[in-house]
């Protein structure tokens, strides 16, 4: 008997290895000499694929481009690594940044909560190698934030530069995946690149392995908006154009387990396609727990950004409305270059305080959590003081990352050094109640809304002549 129950717990700790083994990121990790073989062997393409999130945790999208004559927007999903009882998925072709190739699309389905999946997708060269992916829970999971890739730092055709932030953004995926080995995905509030202009920043921003198994969702940035090249080596879903968004303007929206994620183009003043997207989006996951919200530029941002005009005055009164109107628990920005987070934040009045390292139950405003930058950390330089400011870290020489965790009734955001993984900041929200219908006070914030979307037209108009005069955004 004792030999039974011995070989039955032997089996059950087998089969519980089993079980978080998958979960585990394959270690794709490279000294810096090998960093620079890898670009040096790979900046002159543009044909490493971009796996991206899909709509729902069910799914996953990804492009990649091809040679025009060669192009075929296939993609087979296995449960094994020798790719037999695949499943294959074709999707579109669409126009290249070039005429000599067309970008393929294509959108993956059924996927299964913590499975071990194996890809390849038809290159110009024929099937790829099967790469893996490993989908975690769906009810309960945990994703990661890194901000202000930008992928060519703060220059143009500098590919030393370009290779050294390239090499961060290896080592600090490197460091955080290999400390949370579960991340579902990852999400960027925007500056995915430099100049927006370049095909070889995207080949850079893909080298690093780990983008073949960790999908991404990509918000645009006043850098990416000095060009088009988001527009063909992305594959977002639920992609929202609206009615005034021009060129590269554009929302999306998704959904991961009980999580809505809005994801807004900051650099379009917009405001009556961004509230319409918000409310398309909320409409259609109306079981949704959490709603997140994301936007390159930092409305309470540590540092002087609530006192730039633009910010302060424009993407305030553009946003914060849409924020409250549609009850979003937490807003992802970027652009400052410097990590920290506000307290709960209602109409642009501090309504509580969000100290670290505690737990709130139901608090009443939102959280903004700005992050650091991958190509060139911020430094406070003792702005860091500002009445909203929560917390801010002061190191101008260290990347971070944070990480989102969900279960049925909390969420808990921890940022980390990226180079160690020391815990800088943490902070959990319990929710025990469902969101409420306001439907008189979203009328009458609606109907005050009018005016403000009135004046993102006018201020849209004045934004082209600025861009054109600039020669972009900035």
């Amino acid at each position: 008997m004792k030999r039974i129950i011995s070989l039955v717990l032997a089996a059950a700790m087998l089969l519980s290895c089993g079980i978080t083994s998958f979960a585990a990121f394959d270690n794709k990790s490279l000294t810096e000499d090998e960093w620079k073989e890898v670009y040096a062997e790979l900046r002159d393409e543009n044909t490493l694929p971009a796996l991206c999130v899909g709509a729902d945790q069910t799914q996953l999208n990804i492009c990649w481009h091809a040679a025009k004559d060669k192009a075929q927007p296939k993609v087979r999903l296995a449960k094994n690594a020798a790719m037999t009882d695949y499943v294959e998925f074709t999707g579109e072709t669409t126009p290249a940044e070039n005429d000599e190739q067309l970008v393929c699309r294509v959108t993956m389905t059924g996927i299964e909560e913590n499975t071990t999946y194996y890809y390849q997708w038809l290159s110009e060269n024929g099937w790829s190698e099967a790469y893996k992916y490993e989908s975690k829970g769906f009810d309960s999971y945990k994703m990661m934030l890194i901000g202000d890739i930008q992928i060519g730092g703060q220059s143009t055709d500098n590919p030393e530069e370009q290779s050294r932030i390239g090499y961060v953004w290896q080592s600090v995926l490197d460091e955080a995946l290999s400390k949370n080995p579960d991340i579902s995905f990852l999400l960027s509030p925007g500056d995915n690149t430099s100049t927006g202009k370049a095909a070889d920043e995207w080949q850079t921003l893909l080298m690093p392995e780990y983008t073949r198994s960790l999908p991404m969702a990509l918000a645009i940035g006043n850098h990416d908006k000095k060009g088009m090249m988001y527009d063909y080596y992305t594959h977002m879903p639920n992609e929202y154009f609206g009615k005034y968004f021009t060129g590269l303007d554009r929302d999306f929206w998704f959904r991961y387990g009980d999580v809505l994620y809005l994801v807004f183009d900051a650099c379009s003043g917009s405001a009556a396609d961004h509230r319409a997207m918000a409310a398309e989006a909320v409409k259609a996951n109306p079981d949704a727990k959490w709603r997140i919200g994301v936007m390159h530029q930092g409305l309470y941002a540590p540092g002087i950004a609530a006192l730039e005009p633009e910010t302060g005055i424009l993407l305030n009164a553009v946003f914060q409305p849409i924020f409250t109107m549609y009850d979003l628990d937490m807003v992802f920005t970027g652009h400052t270059h410097m990590q920290g987070r506000s307290h709960f934040i209602k109409d642009g009045i501090v309504v509580g305080k969000a100290e670290s390292g505690k737990t709130y139950t139901d608090p009443n405003g939102i959280i903004y959590l700005n992050t650091n930058a991958c190509c060139d950390q911020g430094s406070m330089e003792g702005m860091d003081k500002w009445p909203h400011t929560a917390y801010s870290f002061e190191n101008a020489d260290v990347t971070t990352y944070s990480t989102i965790e969900f279960t049925d009734s909390t969420m808990s955001v921890k940022t980390f050094r990226g180079d160690n993984s020391e815990l800088l900041d943490s902070i959990t929200i319990e929710k025990t109640k469902d969101f409420k219908a306001r439907p008189v006070s979203t009328f009458i914030r609606t109907a005050l809304y009018k005016a403000v979307e009135v004046l993102g037209l006018v201020y849209m108009k004045i934004d082209e002549v600025v861009v054109a005069i600039r020669g972009g955004h900035f």
